[in-house]
């Protein structure tokens, strides 16, 4: 696990990835910790990170609630509403928020950004937290505001970065948005 901190290969995973790490790492189904097999790991993590980026993307869609009009059934709008982005199953809406921060920042031509200085982070540092839900916070991308119930409510600064993100929802579900005028 700390090498996987230290690394900075934790910042290329995906939500999805993360967790199942994560649980293998506590359940102990790991291999013997050489060098070979630590290459072995990094180097088919590094070689999976278009499909974990793309992954990410689509796993944040399909966990949005779709009881809430800003949340499109099609594609990403305006802003998101995220539930339980403060509470207990905060660290894995902060991972999914994480995973397109990611791909907005790739989509800008930046690097990806360091997990250790991601979403949760970001709540912690400006006092959002399971007893203080509520708060405002937000990065070059995202403004989140944090709401009593435990929800979130996320605009999207970079509607032009959104709509490219919106591309790799079509691609795995083809004809959810309209063809391009």
């Amino acid at each position: 696990q700390h090498l996987m901190h230290a690394s900075g290969l934790r910042s290329v995973m995906d939500a999805t990835a993360r967790e199942k790490w994560d649980k293998a790492i506590v359940a102990g189904d790991v291999p013997e910790l050489t060098k070979a097999n630590i290459l072995a790991s990094f180097d088919m993590l590094f070689a999976s990170r278009a499909e974990m980026f793309e992954r990410g993307v689509i796993a944040c869609f399909k966990s949005l609630a779709w009881d809430y009009k800003t949340n499109l059934p099609q594609k990403f709008g305006k802003r998101i509403v995220v539930t339980c982005l403060t509470g207990y199953h905060s660290h894995r809406k902060c991972d999914e928020l994480d995973d397109l921060v990611r791909v907005l920042r790739v989509l800008d031509g930046k690097p990806e950004p360091d997990h250790r200085h991601g979403t949760f982070s970001m709540l912690q540092a400006s006092g959002i937290s399971y007893s203080a839900r509520r708060g405002e916070c937000e990065n070059d991308y995202l403004h989140i505001r944090a709401f009593k119930n435990g929800n979130g409510h996320v605009p999207f600064k970079r509607l032009d970065l959104v709509e490219r993100m919106n591309r790799i929802i079509a691609k795995h579900f083809p004809g959810c948005l309209p063809e391009p005028k």
